[in-house]
C-alpha cells in the first residue's frame, strides 16, 4: 500500500442523511466499478439551480484518485472544513461545501446525467 493510499484511511469523514435511490445507487456502484488503473473514490461537484424553479441544483459525477482525496482534504482541513462525506454507505468528496445542506436529506436520484436531491415523498 503506497502513502497516499495509507493516509486515506484517516481522513475526517462526515455523514450525510441523504440515500441513493436503488437505481442511482447501482448506476454509481458501476460508474466506480468502471475504474481499473485506481481505485476511485467518489465526487460530487455542484451545478445551478435549474430554471423550472425546483429550488435545489444538481450534481455531476467524477471519481477522484487517493492523491487528489488526501490533498483536498488536507487542504480543507486547514480550514476547519470536511470534505469527505459519507452518503449512503459511499464515501463521497464534495468541495461545495455552501450546497452540503441539499444533501442532508432526501433522496438521490438521477435526471439525465446528473444526481438531484428530490424530497422523499416525490420519490413515492
Amino acid at each position: 500500500m503506497d502513502q497516499a493510499e495509507n493516509s486515506i484511511k484517516h481522513i475526517e469523514v462526515a455523514s450525510l442523511g441523504a440515500v441513493f435511490s436503488p437505481p442511482a445507487r447501482q448506476r454509481v456502484t458501476e460508474f466506480l466499478q468502471s475504474f481499473v488503473s485506481f481505485e476511485p473514490t467518489l465526487g460530487l461537484l455542484y451545478g445551478a439551480i435549474p430554471t423550472e424553479g425546483a429550488g435545489k441544483g444538481s450534481w455531476s459525477m467524477t471519481a477522484l484518485g487517493a492523491q487528489t482525496v488526501e490533498e483536498l482534504a488536507t487542504m480543507y482541513a486547514k480550514f476547519g472544513s470536511v470534505v469527505c462525506y459519507d452518503i449512503d454507505g459511499i464515501r463521497v468528496i464534495i468541495p461545495q461545501l455552501a450546497h452540503i445542506e441539499e444533501l442532508e436529506s432526501g433522496v438521490l436520484e438521477f435526471d439525465g446525467d446528473r444526481i438531484r436531491p428530490i424530497a422523499v415523498e416525490d420519490s413515492q
